[in-house]
């Protein structure tokens, strides 16, 4: 998915729309995600993950392949939209997925490997991407995103394996009600809050502004762009499996707020780059800051929802996740619009601190290995 990162910007600019338009290019990706979470929560309980999966990376590849022939804005971005309810198959289901086969001591451990192997092509597909949009064109790496989608449908569908269901869902059907009870359990709110400000960051800052300001403010090309966010990756790539341990061994709530804090900081970083060298140190930063604010809420939320139906579970939350996909892009558009390409990147660390803070003093620990150790010590 990633592929596309660099140019998503630029092609939706090519049809000679505002930032603030521009921002729908992602924004109605998420909102396609946003609108299908609850439905595909519901879904993935019903004929479970491994089927979903499938179905979503068939949706996301063709979108892709209609992305590549939009005839105009209008078209590119209800293309955008249906490959985002793709998307939302394929996220919900994998995290349905993911949460039947750990057992709490492995979770930030097993998810870090999981992040692993995501980040490998997070990593490497925004300079192909780059290399792509340079050579072939700014709309190139949507077909070269369709091709990669094919070979994921096949791998799914011949390799994928359903896990065993650790919660029967016969007897649950989706309400407000079961929302409310959700939303009840506090490490589910927390983990909730801190997943919102991360996908409110990544999508706003590192899918939206980060390109423009590199091409717009600091003249790089897509090919530097490109390479620059696979910087980030990487740093993510290299982290991610020693983060999975400190998620495991610290525990959740620490490694989130902390993680939350440094990716304020990180903002804070971005409006004082003068070029590439030092926008990619910049990026190399915000790769070690986030990669725990991705991490920990997720172990956090799959901690608190042991005994709960995991497709709902998981549904409800990706569902708040992907409000802040949505109002991300369009939130540091209309601030670009406004002021300049410098400000959403303030307006984001103001995000992230409060974010911190609230995960820091409201925050429950789900699971520490290091606590449990000292309990059983005492």
């Amino acid at each position: 998915m990633s592929i596309v990162g660099p140019s998503l910007p630029l092609y939706a600019k090519s049809f000679g729309v505002s930032y603030t338009l521009v921002s729908l290019a992602i924004s109605m990706y998420a909102f396609g995600r946003l609108i299908a979470d609850l439905p595909m929560g519901i879904l993935a309980d019903r004929i479970g993950g491994r089927r979903l999966t499938v179905l979503g990376t068939v949706i996301m590849s063709a979108g892709a392949l209609g992305n590549y022939f939009a005839p105009d804005f209008l078209w590119f971005i209800i293309l955008r939209f249906v490959q985002g309810i793709g998307s939302s198959m394929w996220q919900t289901a994998r995290t349905t997925l993911l949460a039947d086969m750990l057992k709490p001591e492995e979770r930030g451990r097993v998810m870090g490997y999981f992040s692993t192997f995501m980040l490998l092509g997070g990593a490497a597909g925004p300079t192909v991407g780059g290399f792509v949009g340079e050579w072939w064109g700014v709309k190139a790496p949507f077909l070269a995103y369709f091709i990669a989608g094919v070979a994921s449908t096949l791998l799914s569908f011949f390799f994928l394996i359903e896990p065993p269901r650790k919660t029967q869902t016969s007897s649950h059907i989706f309400s407000i009600k079961y929302v409310r009870h959700l939303l009840s359990i506090r490490a589910f709110t927390i983990a909730t809050i801190a997943s919102f400000a991360a996908f409110l960051l990544m999508t706003g800052i590192r899918g939206t502004t980060f390109s423009l300001y590199a091409n717009t403010v600091l003249r790089l090309d897509q090919v530097s762009i490109g390479t620059i966010l696979t910087y980030a990756s990487l740093t993510n790539l290299f982290l991610t499996m020693p983060v999975g341990y400190l998620v495991d061994y610290y525990g959740r709530k620490s490694i989130t707020w902390i993680a939350l804090f440094l990716s304020g900081i990180s903002c804070l970083i971005f409006p004082f780059t003068t070029d590439y060298l030092t926008l990619s140190l910049a990026a190399v930063f915000m790769g070690i800051a986030t990669i725990g604010s991705q991490q920990a809420p997720m172990a956090m939320v799959t901690d608190a929802t042991d005994n709960e139906p995991r497709g709902i579970s998981m549904g409800v939350f990706r569902f708040f996740g992907d409000i802040s996909f949505i109002l991300g892009p369009i939130l540091t558009g209309m601030i670009a619009d406004a002021a300049n390409l410098r400000m959403p990147f303030y307006f984001m660390a103001a995000i992230m601190f409060i974010s911190a803070v609230i995960v820091a003093f409201f925050g429950v620990e789900t699971y520490s290995r290091r606590k449990n150790e000292q309990n059983k010590k005492q």
